[in-house]
């Protein structure tokens, strides 16, 4: 019973990762060419929505690992600059002083996780199609919303330097970029030390306080 109870788990987790990486690719072929979402019931149900996300999310179906998917994750990370009064820098840092193989392996992940957010907030915001001039309550509580969204990734940047940029009696002011590394055309022939090309997601640049 144990065994056959455990075959079913498997087989239909292994189902879910098929049906994920098979549908964001149909998801994003539809969506570029005929500039909508496919919209089928059932398959609606089983994709990722509040009802299946913590289950993708925890076993993680949603990166799209091992499968050809628009969703396919590509290395994201944080970098600080410190500049002094002049507009000098002092100061480059990818690892926030971490040395640790534990340490930098979760700097990564929050950037990823961060890189995530920023994604969804937008596409969220994108999708509004409320009027603007409308002032029902819920609309203001999600604009609302709206904002506590955007500012929380502008507070989470001026955060992470921080405290390194006090530290710094020369230090004037900080800037802390949301970086991915974009992925290469592989049909493409390239120079083989050729630099990969770096998007920033987001950037803030405070004063020391």
């Amino acid at each position: 019973m144990k065994k056959t109870l455990l075959v079913l788990f498997f087989s239909g987790h292994l189902l879910l990762i098929f049906f994920q990486s098979t549908w964001t690719t149909i998801d994003g072929y539809w969506g570029f060419h005929y500039n909508e979402k496919p919209s089928i019931f059932i398959f609606n149900f089983f994709k990722q929505n509040q009802y299946t996300e913590p289950y993708y999310l925890l076993t993680g179906i949603n990166t799209g690992y091992g499968f050809y998917g628009i969703h396919a994750a590509t290395e994201k990370y944080l970098r600080a600059t410190y500049y002094d009064s002049l507009d000098q820098v002092l100061k480059k840092d990818r690892y926030f002083n971490f040395s640790s193989t534990n340490g930098i392996s979760r700097l990564e992940g929050y950037a990823s996780f961060l890189a995530n957010y920023v994604a969804k907030t937008k596409n969220t915001i994108d999708a509004d199609s409320l009027s603007i001039a409308n002032n029902d309550p819920d609309v203001l509580s999600l604009r609302n919303e709206y904002k506590f969204k955007k500012d929380y990734v502008v507070k989470t940047l001026k955060w992470l330097g921080k405290k390194e940029a006090l530290k710094r009696s020369e230090c004037a002011s900080y800037k802390i970029e949301l970086l991915t590394i974009v992925p290469e055309n592989i049909w493409e022939r390239k120079e083989r030390q050729a630099k990969p090309n770096i998007y920033v997601i987001q950037e803030g640049r405070f004063p020391v306080q």
